[in-house]
């Protein structure tokens, strides 16, 4: 049966050779967007509910989740995304867009992070890829940490992009921090950091991520950093 799932299918032909020559991410207009995008582990998986769409959106999402199924795609973050466009009352060409695209992403995802990567990694990683962060990032990520230990990197990566620092600065940063020993609540300082000078433009993001990371290199405490081990990752802005 045809399904409208074609960009996916023709996506998985391309992607096999090497990273330099993977296709671009699927982007989806900020507008249009709704975000579940910071996965936090663990993702669990949620039945889909088709009562949730109307019919035609239903049909759709159904036909996409086979066809992710089919090709050994999670389906938890996809069903999550859809309803969270639902609760968000967005309309059901906007839900399957959102859900097409981030499908793609992940089977991206999967090519770049491996076939034994966690969902909740996986889904951190598409969602990396979709907010502009390119494959080679990606990848530099993975080579900066074991399996299943790359979702706060993920996070915080896409978080400080979205935050209007340049995507080659922001992986530096990352990857330079995830390399440190028990390096997660550094990269959650990173992340407060930047989202508490990014109000006031993307150069002053720039300007203290610098400091944060020449001090956390170099040992210093940084001044931004958080005072506690319990901090969670900060929520990207909504689009």
């Amino acid at each position: 049966m045809t399904t409208p799932f074609l960009g996916l299918a023709l996506a998985g032909q391309l992607i096999g050779a090497t990273v330099g020559m993977l296709p671009p991410p699927p982007r989806v207009d900020p507008r249009d967007d709704f975000p579940t995008a910071q996965a936090q582990p663990p993702l669990k998986q949620v039945p889909f509910d088709a009562t949730r769409f109307d019919s035609l959106t239903a049909a759709g999402l159904r036909e996409l989740l086979d066809s992710a199924t089919g090709q050994g795609i999670p389906t938890a973050p996809l069903i999550n995304r859809a309803l969270e466009g639902a609760a968000r009352r967005v309309d059901g060409r906007s839900i399957l867009r959102v859900v097409r695209a981030h499908a793609t992403a992940l089977l991206l995802a999967r090519e770049i992070l491996g076939p034994a990567t966690p969902v909740a990694e996986l889904d951190a990683g598409a969602t990396a890829l979709r907010a502009g962060v390119d494959v080679r990032d990606l990848a530099a990520i993975r080579s900066a940490r074991t399996a299943g230990t790359a979702v706060i990197p993920l996070m915080v990566l896409t978080d400080i992009v979205q935050r209007g620092v340049p995507v080659l600065t922001a992986r530096e940063a990352v990857t330079t921090i995830a390399r440190m020993p028990s390096s997660d609540e550094a990269l959650r300082g990173l992340q407060a950091s930047v989202a508490k000078n990014a109000v006031r433009g993307p150069g002053m993001a720039v300007d203290a991520l610098n400091r944060y990371l020449r001090g956390t290199v170099s040992g210093s405490n940084p001044a931004s950093a958080p005072a506690t081990t319990d901090r969670k990752p900060i929520r990207p802005p909504s689009p």
